[in-house]
């Protein structure tokens, strides 16, 4: 179940203005078989470039075939979303209080959507939520597709995806499959004869992608204590390491960005999410785990004059100006 604060907002909430559906909207068969009207709700960095990639490489236009949305009216998406017969949700899913999910506007968005759809939640959202979204609005085919994109090269990854997953809910696994052949093909996609995941396994499966990057980014700076302690090189202990295929060089640099610990926008907000989403498990012993992690990168970026929300925004160029950063590998 969604948790009962996910209700309370802290996003601005889309009001009901969009018109009544075509009639084309009413059924789900018309468009398995051709191509389809797609509407995209959000349009920052996730919904931005979906939007650009069914521009450029899938030759969709706007007002014709693809129908934008976003709250943000200076960015001049205002179209009426029911004229689509796919909608992709990619609205922000902030923190609470307690750190887990804001999910009010990704409530509030479903609200908006007229007819019968097949909607794919692109935003991060804790285990169970595309079930509950799905059993809430019957008349519609909910779906879960994350995003694996990264800040510095969101059009790269876009185009090249390491897996597509499309995870599916109740008897929806046709349309699933539909949609994943709208998207850039990967070397592993779900649905496939190889993986068919649910849409929960796909919501795990990207909080857990994000999770483990960021244990390997304090296990790092755990190591370059060590290193450091020794008067050792850390540089030559990183290739030792990394050398290894099951290990690899990613996210085992300790200056990424001009300090040290992890950050950007996704890493801590997953991180206090999934926290959040074990502990209303009760599973403490894990919450326990991804919890030290934090604390560790807390304490780490505490050091360097730094806090969660200095390095959790998307633009960073300011922190460069913090003296801590420009020394960042001399943190002791």
């Amino acid at each position: 179940m969604v948790p009962a604060d996910a209700v309370r907002s802290k996003t601005p909430i889309i009001r009901n203005r969009f018109l009544k559906p075509s009639a084309a909207a009413d059924g789900f068969k018309h468009y398995m078989d051709k191509k389809p009207k797609i509407g995209i709700l959000g349009v920052g960095m996730v919904g931005g470039t979906l939007k650009r990639y069914l521009e450029e490489k899938k030759k969709f236009k706007r007002g014709r075939n693809l129908f934008l949305y976003d709250t943000d009216r200076k960015k001049g998406y205002q179209d009426n979303i029911n004229f689509a017969d796919v909608i992709f949700i990619s609205v922000p899913t902030p923190q609470n209080r307690d750190g887990s999910a804001d999910l009010s506007m990704l409530k509030a968005v479903f609200e908006t959507i007229n007819g019968k759809k097949i909607i794919i939640i692109k935003s991060t959202v804790p285990p169970g939520t595309t079930e509950f979204f799905s059993k809430k609005h019957p008349e519609h085919k909910v779906l879960f597709n994350p995003e694996f994109l990264t800040e510095a090269n969101a059009w790269h990854n876009m185009l090249n995806p390491e897996r597509q997953l499309v995870g599916w809910t109740r008897n929806n696994q046709e349309a699933a499959q539909r949609v994943l052949s709208l998207l850039p093909q990967a070397p592993l996609a779900s649905p496939s004869s190889e993986l068919n995941l649910t849409a929960t396994e796909a919501e795990i499966t990207k909080y857990a992608a994000n999770l483990f990057l960021t244990r390997k980014v304090t296990f790092a700076n755990a190591i370059f204590d060590l290193a450091s302690h020794h008067g050792a090189n850390y540089e030559n202990i990183k290739l030792g390491i990394g050398s290894d295929p099951r290990i690899g060089q990613s996210h085992l640099d300790v200056n990424y960005h001009g300090y040290r610990g992890y950050g950007g926008y996704c890493f801590t907000k997953d991180t206090n999410a999934l926290i959040a989403h074990y502990k209303k498990l009760g599973l403490q012993h894990s919450a326990d785990l991804f919890n030290q992690d934090r604390i560790f990168n807390e304490g780490l970026l505490r050091r360097q004059g730094l806090t969660p929300n200095d390095v959790s925004l998307h633009d960073k160029e300011w922190i460069k100006d913090k003296p801590a950063c420009r020394t960042g590998r001399k943190l002791k």
